[in-house]
């Protein structure tokens, strides 16, 4: 698996476990997430990500010296919510983002992985041009 692919599976584990979790109070962390040494150190970067484009939000990030993040009440955002409703087209079949996640999260479908994260942006830019 490539860098790209690492990023990709983190940020749909990442997705995953915020919608999952719904509004309720929590922390995320990459020991949340369960992220082995190979895609641990991905998650800072793909929870800034999804943060930037506006598809999660927090009350507190802190960072320690060492490079890992304590995410304080992590949500998806109603724009994150719309986006994973997004009807995609995923080696050949007809689903949603939400379920795509759902499914790379759990690493049963990581052939798809790269198909999911080009759903994500081309829904995303198809919602901002409507």
């Amino acid at each position: 698996m490539d860098n790209l692919q690492k990023s990709e599976a983190v940020i749909a584990r990442i997705l995953a476990h915020v919608a999952e979790n719904g509004l309720q109070p929590s922390e995320l962390t990459n020991d949340t997430l369960e992220l082995d040494a190979e895609m641990a150190p991905f998650f800072v970067a793909c929870y800034d990500w999804l943060e930037a484009e506006g598809i999660v939000r927090s009350t507190n990030i802190s960072r320690t010296l060492n490079g890992h993040i304590y995410v304080t009440n992590p949500a998806i955002t109603a724009y994150g919510f719309r986006l994973l409703g997004q009807g995609v087209s995923l080696g050949g079949e007809n689903t949603t983002l939400g379920a795509a996640v759902k499914e790379v999260s759990t690493g049963r479908s990581f052939s798809q992985i790269g198909e999911l994260i080009g759903g994500i942006l081309g829904a995303f830019t198809k919602s901002i041009s409507s």
